[in-house]
């Protein structure tokens, strides 16, 4: 048979791949009970003379194993010749199935059931690569379910015992595969976000939307197809797709008509992927998954209740301390959950209640709520309102004459909060430190500053874990900030009068003070000298009410002090 015989047109296949068969064996004529394994590099073929006659058949199996499930779109089994007992006379070698041979002899050959159409080879007395197709051969075993396929190689009846036809090929065959291997079933099916199950899932989405994930083993493009029907009419079936397709894995979106899905009503669907080389083969189907659209929000707010924060006006526990508040849907059969600041809470029975603990952040605080369905709609919200005791730590500090590089000594106490055991403090932005509190609940400590101000934070904390609400304020050195002081207009209070003169006498620690600089009413800056660290002005104020004269200290140097406000009331 002319090579080009074999040359056929294939089908499209997504791999192509060249196998090795096992080491072959043959069999004698002229011993019919042996099996002969081969221990050189090749096997007889046909008839051949050596001290005797001799007619062979040689075996070759392959592994069809890794094959399973695909589609054969072309296969050739080839051998390689190394001998040729008469090159004058043509290639007469068949090759044909036979059933498994496990150690055949002359006398017990395994049945032989297709001959195989061949040989092509190139033209001459040797070849390579001498080839028969066998695509319907390797197709017929992988239909049937078997994990390998078995060769012989033959001479014709006519010619078997004829040594000029006699070869001797290689001892192991080739088989070459172009095939195709089917998606495999989706996986990860989802109606919107959430997985599939043995319960429906619960839908809001309008389009519903459905995804799936669909591999193929040959990595080759693939897409996919829907098919999906009303549970309670499994005739009413419309499909969708196939999709685009898109190398494995292929992440398949459908989005479903809107007339076909009706809320309330059970849906399944199956997801199959497609293949892109062949689009006939298509590959298992998913289990079925099933669905209900719900795009219907619960009606009314759950109402809430706490004995630890009732909502009557008046202040109970303390910020920072937790309560329990009990959330009732009132009997709903659409709400199994409830949505709040810090989560998700399911109820203990559709329509049910749940409890859940919530620690107020301020003295007048709210806890907020949403009834939630099984499709996650949320409902309309409740706000219940309440009132906590304060908790707010007490903090003490005297940094009138310290100056920036001084030690300032902080003062802290529980409050109203019981059972502090430690304070977190953070000195200006430099992170928190916790220290802890005296059986008093009480504590001090001592920091540096290195600016005229610093931000300070403080919270006490309870042996549970409990945090206080927050103190934040700022510390302002005095760095040397002068006192005012005025025995006719004492600061905040009323004295004197219009056109009574008073003296104000300014003070300062700081040290190498060499004067002041006022101003009344935010008018002009004046200078006035000191001696030791005081001065004395005075003052006839010309208009009743409040007034306010603010001082700084200065230095040779040109340095000043943080400033000083002294308010006064002139009698009217």
């Amino acid at each position: 048979m002319a090579f080009s015989a074999l040359l056929t047109a294939m089908p499209a296949s997504a791999t192509t791949e060249t196998s090795e068969s096992s080491q072959g064996v043959h069999t004698d004529v002229s011993s019919p009970t042996k099996t002969f394994t081969t221990t050189g590099k090749d096997v007889p073929v046909g008839a051949w003379q050596d001290r005797g006659f001799h007619a062979s058949k040689a075996y070759f199996t392959f592994d069809l194993r890794p094959y399973r499930g695909a589609v054969v779109g072309h296969a050739e089994a080839y051998a390689t010749e190394t001998a040729a007992n008469d090159c004058a006379k043509p290639r007469a070698t068949e090759m044909w199935v036979t059933d498994p041979a496990t150690a055949p002899t002359w006398l017990r050959q395994p049945k032989e059931r297709v001959k195989l159409p061949g040989p092509g080879a190139p033209a001459g007395c040797l070849s390579d690569r001498v080839e028969w197709d066998a695509t319907q051969a390797v197709s017929a075993a992988l239909a049937a379910g078997a994990e390998s396929v078995t060769f012989t190689l033959r001479m014709p009846d006519d010619r078997r015992f004829d040594p000029s036809y006699g070869r001797r090929v290689a001892n192991r065959l080739q088989l070459h595969l172009d095939y195709n291997r089917p998606p495999s079933a989706p996986a990860n099916l989802m109606v919107g976000h959430r997985p599939c199950g043995t319960d429906p899932v619960y839908t809001p989405d309008n389009p519903v939307q459905i995804t799936g994930v669909v591999d193929d083993p040959d990595r080759s493009p693939v897409a996919a197809k829907v098919t999906i029907w009303p549970a309670d009419d499994p005739a009413n079936r419309r499909e969708l797709g196939p999709d685009s397709a898109t190398t494995a894995p292929h992440h398949a979106l459908f989005r479903l008509p809107a007339d076909f899905v009706t809320d309330g009503r059970v849906y399944q669907w199956t997801m199959q992927g497609v293949d892109s080389v062949d689009s006939g083969l298509t590959g298992p189907a998913s289990a079925p998954c099933s669905f209900i659209a719900d795009r219907v929000a619960p009606s009314t707010g759950p109402v809430v209740t706490s004995t630890d924060y009732p909502n009557d006006g008046a202040p109970h526990g303390f910020v920072g301390v937790p309560g329990k508040f009990t959330i009732d849907a009132k009997g709903d059969q659409d709400v199994i959950g409830f949505a709040t600041g810090n989560g998700y809470v399911p109820a203990d029975r559709p329509g049910g209640v749940a409890t859940v603990q919530y620690t107020p952040a301020e003295p007048f605080d709210a806890f907020r709520v949403w009834p939630v369905d099984r499709a996650s709609n949320f409902g309309p919200g409740t706000h219940y309102g309440f009132s906590a005791r304060s908790s707010k730590p007490g903090v003490r500090f005297d940094v009138v004459d310290v100056n920036a590089g001084e030690p300032v000594r902080l003062d802290f106490t529980p409050g109203a909060m019981p059972g502090v055991v430690e304070y977190v403090y953070n000195f200006g932005a430099a992170g928190d430190v916790v220290v802890p509190a005296g059986p008093d609940g009480a504590a001090t400590v001592t920091v540096t500053p290195a600016r005229p101000w610093a931000s300070l934070t403080v919270s006490g904390r309870t042996r549970e874990g409990w945090t206080s609400e927050r103190w934040d304020g700022m510390v302002e050195l005095g760095n040397g900030t002068p006192t005012v002081s005025s025995s006719t207009y004492p600061a905040d209070r009323p004295g004197g009068g219009v056109g009574v003169p008073g003296d104000f006498t300014f003070t300062s620690t700081r040290p190498g003070v060499t004067g002041f600089v006022y101003t009344v009413d935010y008018g002009e800056s004046v200078p006035v000298l000191a001696q030791n660290g005081t001065a004395t002005i005075s003052l006839t104020p010309d208009k009743a009410g409040y007034h306010n004269i603010e001082v700084t200290s200065t230095n040779a140097d040109g340095s000043a002090s943080t400033p000083r406000r002294h308010v006064f009331i002139v009698n009217g």
